[in-house]
């Protein structure tokens, strides 16, 4: 052994290599036996518990049991509403409360902030039978009465809001998609005194303008004055540079396409505001010359038809963003939006918005995304266009005076023949209504009655009722499917 370890022991203590000696360095010797493993009948035993229980407070808050489907924990509760556990923080609930207390009987208005809810705040009492949820409170609002009791029915806790957007009257609503065949046996007309003087028929209207995207008025007074009162009917009128109402006929040197006689693309108006117009009317005052045929086209079933058939090239019409302008002396407008908008952007949800206007363009230049998705993008908007222009899906008519068509801005592209000025006029009065005052009217009309408004009307044997989210197409129902939420 010391000849062994003499040499070692003259070396530099640095230039020892150690590492060989500590790997083999051992005390115990491995054992071949099997480790002996725990015996239980309950293999759960033997494991950590992967949920842990929820406390129950029913008795420190309360000093009894909860209601069967309530359990009460520290600073939230559990309620089972249809089957389903709903978790809901105390103070986001004391927040809903809508009693004649917190809020004012008749403006609707809160009287109080949300801050003002102190955060220890819990329940003292607390009934709950399935339909509503009553709570009294401990530590409510400084100076709210010891007596006040928050009453939630099943809605409320739905927290869905007045208009739910899935709803039959919402903003992401179904939509009953149409092509020329579907659009000629189902335009819907309603005479002018029903339009304005009919309940019944009004709401029959604004039922197919949700559905369908579009209508018509017929029987209209012969005056410049009407296209207003129509309009207002639906909401407050949309004031633009153009003004509250406009006037569309030929002009020289026109500083917008509309206003001469030449053929007019599919388009939509004002995609270069920042929130362009959601329902346009157009009121025919005079249209005694050769051609001026207007055009319409549902280019949420063109978008659908793409989700469809071209899914990569669809998902490519959500992220190309085309720009807008308006650039006049006068009057500046720009903005960019996706050609086809969907829910929270994600391609595969519902479509809510289709963003195209082809005369109002604005350069890419500088967008260096689209540089580099160029090749996908160019065809993407190939394909959307072939679909738009598919004489299939172009329902074509001449409004004659005293008609008024209300379409969706958003939805229903528009186009126009060219006419000849030489031979008669055209003269059409134009006005716009905002989308949220639309929607308003859609759900009075259907609170108002419910009945007429699931009375759609539509024919049965032209439509497939889709519901614009991806894989939905194969799915046909008829006008018979009164589903409306």
């Amino acid at each position: 052994m010391s000849r062994v370890l003499a040499p070692l022991v003259r070396l530099p203590w640095r230039r020892i290599p150690l590492r060989p000696f500590l790997a083999r360095r051992s005390y115990l010797t491995p054992s071949t036996e099997p480790v002996p493993q725990l015996k239980t009948d309950h293999r759960v035993v033997n494991q950590a518990p992967t949920t842990a229980v929820p406390i129950d407070y029913a008795q420190e808050y309360m000093g009894k049991p909860a209601p069967e489907g309530v359990n009460l924990m520290k600073g939230r509760m559990n309620v089972n509403i249809e089957g389903r556990n709903s978790t809901i923080r105390y103070m986001i609930l004391r927040d809903a409360c809508k009693c004649n207390l917190c809020v004012d009987e008749h403006s609707k208005q809160r009287k109080f902030r949300t801050t003002d809810i102190p955060p220890m705040i819990a329940p003292r009492d607390v009934k709950w039978d399935g339909m509503e949820l009553q709570i009294r409170w401990r530590s409510d609002i400084e100076g709210w009465s010891p007596d006040h009791v928050s009453k939630y029915a099943v809605e409320a806790l739905r927290d869905q809001g007045p208009n739910p957007p899935r709803s039959d009257t919402g903003k992401a609503r179904r939509k009953w998609l149409w092509d020329k065949t579907a659009m000629t046996a189902n335009q819907h007309w309603v005479s002018y005194e029903e339009y304005m003087n009919d309940e019944q028929a009004f709401g029959r209207a604004m039922r197919h303008l949700a559905t369908m995207g579009i209508i018509f008025v017929k029987d209209i007074p012969d005056s410049r004055e009407m296209v207003e009162k129509i309009a207002t009917r639906m909401g407050p009128l949309r004031n633009t540079f153009y003004g509250m109402t406009w006037d569309v006929r030929s002009v020289p040197q026109a500083k917008n396409v509309a206003y001469t006689n030449v053929s007019l693309g599919f388009h939509m108006d004002l995609m270069y505001m920042n929130e362009p117009p959601g329902f346009q009317l157009l009121h025919c005052l005079e249209n005694s010359c050769d051609g001026g045929e207007s055009l319409f086209v549902d280019s949420f079933r063109a978008a659908q038809n793409m989700r469809k058939k071209y899914p990569i090239s669809f998902e490519h019409l959500t992220k190309l963003l085309l720009n807008y302008e308006y650039n006049h002396k006068e009057h500046v407008y720009s903005n960019s939006w996706p050609v086809v908008e969907t829910e929270d952007g994600d391609p595969k949800k519902g479509i809510l918005h289709v963003n195209y206007s082809p005369p109002f363009q604005a350069p890419m230049i500088s967008n260096e995304y689209v540089h580099k998705n160029w090749s996908e993008y160019r065809r993407a908007l190939e394909r959307f266009v072939y679909e738009i222009e598919s004489k299939g899906n172009i329902f074509q008519l001449k409004l004659n005076p005293g008609e008024c068509v209300i379409f969706e801005n958003r939805r229903v592209l528009h186009a126009r023949n060219k006419f000849n000025t030489e031979q008669g006029q055209r003269w059409l009065a134009g006005a716009y209504v905002d989308e949220d005052a639309v929607l308003s009217t859609f759900r009075t009309t259907r609170n108002a009655d419910p009945s007429v408004w699931h009375q759609s009307g539509l024919n049965k044997l032209t439509f497939k009722r889709i519901k614009l989210t991806k894989g939905a197409t194969s799915a046909e129902a008829t006008a018979e499917n009164k589903g409306t939420e």
